[in-house]
């Protein structure tokens, strides 16, 4: 054994999680989890009526008449990761564990560096208490030396004084079965084989033969787990006398600040300073964090608490405040507050950091560009700001036979295709395609679309989609009689002339 560690482990087992996360309400009848049409969780109710896990749902349906959900993993990690957010202010190294095997999630909490400022143990392990009755999980504590010991023991549910010794959190460990290795199944299996009952026959094996005896039978990966339930020292390098490095775990970060004003503003313009003073602190935020943020909100609030919000975008990521603040004028822009507003707030959930990107040493025509580039920016959001996202896109080169086909809408963000295949090159193309032909009348036996129309060259025969809906059409230069210069095509499954698109 290593000598004694001064840390410890505070498992927070939440054996309900995966119901709780896709149901918060208290629920008196049959229920049950599937994962992959067999059962991963039953509640009361279910069990009561004889749902055992790994049964199949139409047997467990059968017994309890239950309702079936399906198991959302996703759900059970955003739970686990609020559960975080609210005991980050209790201990800054909080680790979760997820089982491989079974639906048995929750959190590792480290708690020797927090013991003075709660009290001790029993203080820490109150205010937690306090803190989990606010949730719909239930939830059960294992305390010991070592994170896996502590999981383990959340199985015992053992009372939590905080008197308890290392040689005691042994002691309990000792007499639980083996059955609490369930997620090493494969060793599990071997260590029944071999008349291993209880974990305490796993240490006397360990004390009279050391771990080696397990590592060469069950791998080193079961070994190290066994090492780390028991507390052994496998390095006997002198950086083993030091305990490991704990993860701290990080919380979301968002910029909030508000200004509360003296007296109502009814006037956009009378927010102007506002705006600019808490721009200014984002990008301070930003800055120091070498952060960018593509969006942000402003909520308006009056002295009743009638509330209003306004969201600002930036299809480019921005850790100015200039950009942002000229998008936010034009949102306000020709619209009348919605209140006398009392206070203002801006805040920045989402952020991203910088990105850092070679570039050529190419003193004035490289600043030159870059300048040129960003003006290109932020005229682009501010014709988004004011005509809306769908009135501002990129056409894009589409590879089909069908000319209307050939281009694709894409948005500013999205890579387009310029390039034309030589095919196109070498053929009579128009500079401005319509997006859909337009019919040419008939007067007279004469074709007429907004002027009469003569075909001088051609045809140029294309044939294609024939999977889809067929086309066969023949494609004709034509002349209006403005001298206008037009592509047309005679469809030959409607027999209908239509103009296809305007030669610059």
């Amino acid at each position: 054994m290593r000598p004694t560690s001064a840390r410890l482990w505070l498992a927070i087992r939440l054996p309900d999680l995966p119901l709780t996360a896709i149901k918060s309400d208290a629920i008196a009848t049959p229920v049950v989890i599937a994962d992959r049409k067999r059962v991963v969780f039953a509640n009361q109710p279910a069990q009561h009526a004889g749902v055992q896990l790994d049964m199949d749902i139409t047997t467990a349906q059968l017994l309890s008449g239950c309702e079936i959900l399906e198991r959302d993993p996703a759900q059970e990690q955003q739970a686990l990761h609020q559960l975080s957010e609210q005991l980050y202010h209790f201990t800054p190294y909080i680790d979760r564990y997820c089982s491989p095997t079974r639906a048995q999630s929750g959190l590792l909490l480290e708690i020797s560096s927090c013991l003075q400022l709660f009290s001790g143990v029993a203080g820490i392990v109150h205010r937690i208490t306090e803190c989990l009755n606010q949730t719909p999980h239930g939830f059960l504590f294992g305390l010991a030396h070592s994170a896996k010991a502590a999981w383990i023991l959340s199985f015992a549910e053992h009372a939590i004084t905080g008197e308890e010794t290392r040689p005691e959190f042994l002691q309990r460990l000792n007499a639980l079965p083996i059955d609490v290795l369930f997620d090493f199944p494969a060793a599990q299996a071997s260590l029944t084989r071999m008349g291993f009952f209880t974990l305490g026959d796993i240490t006397r094996q360990i004390t009279h033969k050391s771990i080696r005896s397990f590592k060469k039978r069950l791998g080193h990966e079961f070994a190290d787990v066994l090492a780390e339930i028991f507390d052994i020292d496998q390095d006997f390098s002198q950086g083993a006398l030091f305990d490991k490095p704990r993860d701290i775990y990080r919380p979301d970060e968002w910029f909030e600040e508000a200004i509360h004003f003296e007296y109502p503003i009814t006037l956009v313009d009378q927010l102007k300073p506002t705006f600019e003073h808490l721009l200014s602190s984002l990008e301070n935020y930003l800055r120091k964090r070498q952060q960018q943020c593509h969006a942000i909100e402003w909520h308006l609030t009056d002295i009743y608490r009638r509330k209003a919000h306004m969201t600002v975008n930036s299809d480019l990521p921005q850790s100015q405040w200039q950009l942002l603040y000229d998008l936010t004028l034009i949102q306000f822009e020709n619209k009348a507050l919605p209140f006398e507003v009392d206070s203002i707030t801006l805040l920045c959930e989402y952020t991203l950091p910088v990105q850092s990107g070679n570039q050529i040493l190419d003193l004035d025509q490289s600043r030159r560009r870059k300048t040129s580039s960003s003006d290109f920016a932020v005229t682009i959001a501010k014709l988004k700001a004011r005509l809306g996202d769908a009135a501002v896109y990129k056409l894009s080169y589409h590879d089909s036979r069908v000319p209307e086909l050939t281009q694709a809408v894409l948005t500013l963000a999205e890579k387009s295709f310029q390039a034309l295949p030589d095919i196109h090159k070498r053929s009579l193309r128009p500079t401005w395609l319509l997006e859909n032909p337009e019919p040419i009348e008939d007067r007279y036996q004469r074709l007429y679309w907004h002027g009469y129309l003569a075909p001088l060259i051609g045809p140029e025969r294309i044939i294609g989609d024939w999977w889809d809906k067929p086309v066969a059409r023949d494609y004709y230069l034509a002349k209006r009689q403005d001298n206008l210069s037009l592509w047309i095509f005679f469809n030959l499954y409607d027999k209908q002339w239509y103009v296809q698109g305007v030669f610059a």
